[in-house]
């Protein structure tokens, strides 16, 4: 009695001390600029300018949805992290009452760095692709007897961003094969219509517009090919989804074992096809995004582990079916304990990173708007340049203007165009001043650099401001500010 007590008392002790750590966590992390886009945009348009930005941004719109009306109400910043560390908070709570994973595993995962701080703690859209996925799986052998709720979490899937959409589809193709080996194809069309709307609602939400195609940074090339260089980013991506590695220690001999080991996944699962075909067309297109798009970050590549637990998850729903022989039994053996293994170092990350988070600066946002508060500057112009990174202070600061010299219009969110293209990143000293030359006489001024000619005679200028705390997370992040008056 008393070891039945006990192993209900430890997930529930597991789940507050992870609750409580990520809680301190959010209120001493400072949101980046990609974290404030979201809700930049959902508080500053209406409900087609935020549709007409989803193509740009290169997401579905679940995640804008969801922040909408706290934005629209007038919610504090804080909102947008508190509610991503509610459906993370969800999810770890489903994974640790319903996944069928021993202890120790569940416990390093947990705290490993993904959970325990990328996707609970950085406000983005890719904590719902684990809380979606973790319901799925929770709920997985109810998908024929109650097919209308499992379409309706998978057309979610699809909608949380544009890495979920390969594992939306193939739980969709998995769906469609059972339901079809079962003969319950005309019971349940209206469930696979359900998801199939989702999948093309996804997709239209990431066709450019027409009055933007022009300008967006996403061309023409919807399928591009792969190349020789996709070996590379694809190996180590799978390296960092099980331990993240900064660049200087990544090793092509190290990062293909663990490219081997992901293969032993996929054979481990070979004769559980379902399994099999969810995480062969899952990874695969993340594998393709990484190699042709966006060569990933931890976020992106810390998914394919999502998709790797959600895989050993549902397996449990069709082991009695296929008992593994011998030599797949072993496999599965070294599986679990390499995933554990791993997982523990991952801790070990994950923790030292909430530290890391609580000491410095994961960017300077926050640090220079509560500058600008205290010193009563927030009813000021502010020029920008860069202004994409200068956006991520305006969530911090409603009530102040930003101008961004590259654009030469006010601005809050940035904008990825042809302006972005050309000037985003391109403008010298010279040009920067005079830019704002020709729209202040006296203004603040916001860089990412010091002013090299600060005593030149055309302008006068004070340093206000400059970050003072390490930014370990955006690095570029680093702001000066000043005052300046031109003669």
């Amino acid at each position: 009695m008393k070891q039945f007590l006990l192993k209900e008392k430890i997930p529930a002790i597991t789940w507050i001390i992870y609750l409580i750590i990520t809680f301190i966590a959010v209120f001493f992390h400072e949101a980046n600029r990609d974290e404030a886009q979201a809700w930049l945009i959902v508080r500053d348009l209406n409900i087609g300018e935020i549709f007409s930005q989803l193509n740009v941004k290169g997401h579905p719109g679940l995640w804008y949805l969801i922040l909408l009306p706290f934005a629209k109400l007038g919610f504090p910043y804080i909102t947008m992290h508190l509610i991503h560390w509610l459906i993370m908070s969800i999810a770890v709570g489903i994974f640790l009452y319903k996944a069928p994973l021993n202890f120790y595993t569940k416990l390093c995962f947990v705290f490993s760095y993904y959970i325990v701080f990328e996707y609970t703690i950085i406000a983005r859209n890719y904590g719902l692709t684990v809380l979606i996925l973790f319901l799925i799986a929770a709920f997985y052998k109810y998908r024929f007897t109650s097919p209308y709720k499992y379409a309706l979490l998978v057309l979610l899937l699809l909608n949380c961003n544009v890495h979920s959409i390969g594992a939306g589809i193939a739980l969709l193709i998995v769906y469609i094969a059972e339901v079809k080996k079962e003969g319950l194809i005309s019971k349940l069309k209206f469930p696979i219509i359900i998801i199939v709307a989702g999948f093309f609602a996804a997709i239209i939400q990431l066709i450019p517009s027409a009055h933007l195609s022009h300008d967006v940074t996403i061309h023409a090339d919807y399928l591009p090919l792969l190349n020789i260089n996709s070996i590379w980013v694809t190996t180590t991506g799978i390296q960092n989804a099980f331990i993240p590695i900064t660049p200087e220690y990544e090793e092509l001999k190290v990062a293909l074992f663990f490219t081997f080991v992901f293969v032993l996944f996929l054979f481990n699962f070979y004769k559980t096809k379902q399994i099999f075909t969810f995480l062969l067309i899952s990874s695969l297109w993340l594998f393709y995004i990484f190699s042709t798009k966006l060569s990933g970050s931890w976020r992106h590549e810390g998914l394919l582990l999502i998709f790797i637990v959600f895989s050993i998850w549902i397996n449990s729903y069709y082991q009695n079916n296929n008992k593994p022989e011998e030599i797949r039994s072993k496999i599965d053996n070294f599986l679990k304990i390499f995933l554990t293994l791993a997982l523990c170092i991952n801790t070990i990350f994950g923790l030292s990173t909430i530290k890391k988070e609580i000491q410095n600066n994961f960017s300077g946002t926050k640090e220079l708007s509560e500058f600008i508060i205290q010193n009563h500057l927030e009813n000021n112009d502010i020029a920008c340049y860069r202004s994409w990174r200068a956006s991520g202070i305006s969530p911090y600061l409603p009530k102040t203007h930003l101008w961004f010299i590259d654009r030469q219009e006010y601005g809050t969110y940035f904008i990825l165009d042809s302006i972005f293209q050309k000037k985003g990143d391109a403008l010298t000293e010279e040009e920067v001043l005079s830019i704002t030359k020709s729209k202040y006489k006296e203004v603040l001024l916001l860089l990412n650099e010091p002013l090299l000619k600060g005593n030149d005679n055309s302008f006068n200028s004070v340093l206000l401001f400059n970050t003072k705390k390490m930014n370990w997370g955006t690095d570029d992040e680093i702001f000066y500010l000043y005052k300046i008056k031109f003669d």
